[in-house]
């Protein structure tokens, strides 16, 4: 077998392969073997059918069937022989293939280019370190009151005040017109809070339980549902109820029901490691973020739109998932799928071309991810998710995503050996 690789550019590459006459002949005369056992021909017993006449029958579709054996066979070995490695599937052109002559084809392939990255040592950075103020604990203490303050249904009417939570009923209507997505039975509101729709929430105020009002609330044009934005809506709304929040007392006993804390001051103690931790995680992602900007700057190259295209399509799964877990679809906020595909274009470029330089490095640094890593990983992510490891195990390796966690881990080391060998000014 002759093989020859033609480049046509730095990450695609024609690979032309010649599989001799024999060999032809040979698989030709096999597979007119296997035919003639199990064809059926007018006038002839099984397996008793002449060459000749089953030429005549079966010429077209044994050329076809053969053809694709024969590129089958030999096209992986041709790319062994010439050490190319394809990350999308070929694009095959055969020639004709006649019995006595040698059979030609030729796959146009891409594949990662070329690269050499140098100066990858010694980058400058610049970072900030933070402890935790006291202002910060006090704001965080705050935040786990309100999270476990109970609401009670207040004794006496009265109007709706500023941070009551209401129970109130909504339907919409826009240009006069129901909307079907604009109707809400015993919603929660927290006046104020400007979670649910800050004008509306202002409009509730003076209000008392069963009073009802017409509001006209006009979207800003950059509001995150699309349907409504830029667009005036009329809410016809109802309250039902008013409730008090009632906060729980910051004291030893709160600490105790929190998280078995033998103090009120032993929560604060983990409360400030844990918020110490997350301000070092971003540091440390601000100083990695650096270090890719920097290593994108200095080595610019083709990329393989095959790759780009792949991980723009696990972009586009991830926000759908992230969506459903949410209970909506990307028609729910008014967005074709080719439309995300679009906006995450830049974001899918930047991961492969990030990816392609942290991988040249490991491999000049001889950094590697082993089978142990991958299942430590695996253990991570079923402690993480609350799932048994074996039942991980068995996705991540049905849905082929093994990979995917070597890639991430391989890049994870590859990235923290930079940051070690980076000079870090800390401001």
């Amino acid at each position: 077998m002759k093989v020859h690789v033609e480049e046509i550019s730095p990450i695609k590459k024609k690979v032309h392969v010649e599989v001799p006459e024999d060999h032809v002949a040979k698989e030709i005369d096999s597979f007119y073997d296997e035919l003639k056992k199990k064809a059926k021909i007018k006038g002839f017993r099984p397996g008793k059918a002449p060459r000749s006449i089953l030429e005549r029958y079966f010429k077209d579709y044994t050329t076809g069937e053969v053809l694709q054996r024969l590129i089958q066979e030999t096209f992986p070995k041709a790319l062994s022989e010439v050490s190319c490695s394809p990350v999308a599937p070929p694009a095959f052109d055969p020639q004709e293939l006649e019995s006595g002559k040698p059979f030609r084809y030729a796959a146009i392939v891409e594949v990662k280019p070329e690269i050499k990255i140098e100066d990858y040592a010694g980058l400058n950075l610049e970072g900030k370190k933070e402890d935790v103020g006291d202002e910060e604990l006090e704001e965080r203490l705050k935040s786990l009151q309100n999270l476990h303050a109970q609401l009670k249904t207040i004794s006496e009417p009265r109007e709706i005040r500023t941070g009551d939570y209401v129970i109130l009923d909504y339907d919409a209507k826009m240009d006069g017109k129901p909307l079907d997505e604009g109707k809400g039975i015993d919603v929660p509101v927290e006046v104020g809070s400007g979670r649910f729709i800050p004008t509306l929430e202002e409009k509730l105020i003076g209000l008392k339980p069963e009073d009802e009002r017409d509001v006209d609330v006009s979207f800003p044009a950059d509001y995150a549902y699309k349907k409504w934005a830029g667009k005036t809506v009329s809410f016809h709304v109802k309250v039902k109820e008013i409730k008090e929040k009632i906060l729980p007392a910051l004291d030893e006993e709160f600490a105790k029901d929190l998280g078995g804390f033998d103090s009120l001051e032993a929560l604060k103690v983990k409360l400030r490691e844990d918020m110490q931790k997350a301000k070092e995680m971003a540091l440390d992602r601000h100083l990695k973020d650096q270090i890719v900007d920097q290593l994108l700057q200095k080595n610019s190259f083709e990329i393989p739109p095959s790759l780009v295209e792949d991980q723009n399509q696990a972009l586009v799964s991830e926000a759908k998932l992230r969506l459903a877990s949410q209970g909506m679809n990307l028609k729910d906020m008014d967005i074709s799928e080719d439309k995300l595909r679009e906006d995450y274009r830049a974001v899918a470029e930047r991961q492969v071309k990030t990816y392609l330089i942290l991988e040249k490095i490991a491999g000049q640094e001889g950094i590697s991810v082993s089978d142990e890593e991958v299942q430590d990983r695996l253990k991570e992510i079923s402690e993480r998710s609350h799932q048994k490891l074996e039942a991980v195990k068995r996705y991540y390796e049905k849905n082929g995503l093994i990979p995917e966690i070597q890639a991430g881990l391989l890049s994870d080391k590859t990235l923290n050996l930079l940051l070690e060998k980076s000079h870090i000014k800390y401001l």
